[in-house]
């Protein structure tokens, strides 16, 4: 029997067409994360530390990079961070890209940041680092010189990394190499990227889950990671694309995901087949509650807000290129 197309997008969305004057457009407001996250950032994924930390499934895909896992582990143990408590985020941004032929990430931090930000007392975060880890040169930041500290040296296979650890004026640590640390510090940020900082935009900031990819280069370092998720039928000129996740506050609600890409006019104009086919696929697993999606639209952005089951966000990631998202997501406290 045929589901119901509760959530086909060209009969049932809302669409809004927000036709802002550019000149009267304030700075873009975007995640805390993608305000300092490295310009040459072409995927990440972004969670809240409690659960980041504690949960087996995002622990099981950190221990397929050992050195990740290792750095991570050690600076979390001297700087006596509870994972289980912890307000802050984290975040893992995959920079640069593999050489040709590499399937994975196999050089470990050569290719990976991790970011530490918004935790909740950033100055004893900061102060623990510098009394667990040696220091060892500076990372210049925001125009200021920072201290550099050593997380670990190893060798494996013959190649040798240098993990370091850095801080910067607002209390965010980023871990790393040596080598990633020097390249991210000699660029802007991720933010400074208007295409990035539209899409970053039209997702909620306060979401627990959050994602970046950078569909363009993504194809050209990983295409065969990608076969079977859409992202290599995006039309060309798209950009940036972020997407949110807000687990439901309840045990019968629906789970919040929100999409957004930017990038050229005319990438964007031929953005909504693309849309319809992730939306139709998501819908062929099980039909959605809740009212119908919003789609918006601007020039150069498009967005989509809509309630998923977990088995529909579940595939709903895997067409996006993040087949490792098949997680249990925690049920929310709504705030007072």
């Amino acid at each position: 029997m045929r589901r119901p197309a509760a959530i086909l997008i060209p009969a049932a969305v809302v669409l809004l067409c927000l036709p802002f004057a550019v000149s009267c457009r304030p700075k873009p407001r975007v995640p805390g994360w993608v305000q300092a996250a490295p310009t040459d950032s072409v995927a990440a994924f972004s969670g809240e530390a409690a659960w980041m930390l504690t949960h087996k499934e995002v622990q099981s895909l950190i221990s397929r990079d050992p050195m990740v896992e290792r750095a991570l582990d050690l600076f979390l143990q001297k700087a006596h961070i509870n994972p289980r408590t912890e307000t802050g985020r984290v975040t893992f941004h995959v920079i640069g890209m593999p050489q040709q032929g590499e399937q994975d990430l196999r050089k470990g931090l050569e290719h990976v940041l991790i970011q530490l930000n918004q935790f909740a007392d950033p100055t004893a975060l900061v102060a623990a680092l510098a009394e667990s880890f040696p220091q060892e040169g500076s990372l210049r930041l925001q125009g200021r010189d920072w201290p550099l500290h050593v997380i670990l040296d190893l060798e494996t296979q013959g190649t040798k990394a240098h993990i370091r650890a850095a801080s910067d004026e607002k209390g965010q640590i980023w871990i790393g190499s040596l080598e990633a640390l020097q390249r991210m510090a000699a660029k802007d940020s991720l933010a400074s990227q208007p295409d990035a900082a539209l899409a970053a935009e039209w997702i909620s900031a306060r979401a627990p889950f959050q994602g970046y990819l950078q569909p363009e280069a993504l194809l050209s370092g990983l295409r065969r990671n990608l076969e079977g998720s859409f992202i290599k039928d995006l039309p060309q000129g798209v950009n940036a694309l972020f997407w949110s996740i807000t687990p439901p506050t309840g045990k019968d609600q629906a789970i919040r995901f929100e999409l957004a890409l930017a990038g050229s006019a005319e990438g964007i104009n031929q953005v909504s087949p693309w849309l319809q086919r992730l939306v139709a696929a998501a819908n062929a697993v099980q039909a959605a509650p809740g009212a119908a999606p919003q789609l918006m639209q601007e020039k150069h952005r498009v967005g989509l807000r809509c309630a998923l089951t977990p088995e529909q966000l579940k595939l709903v990631m895997e067409k996006l290129g993040q087949p490792g998202f098949s997680l249990t997501l925690p049920a929310r406290t709504p705030k007072a």
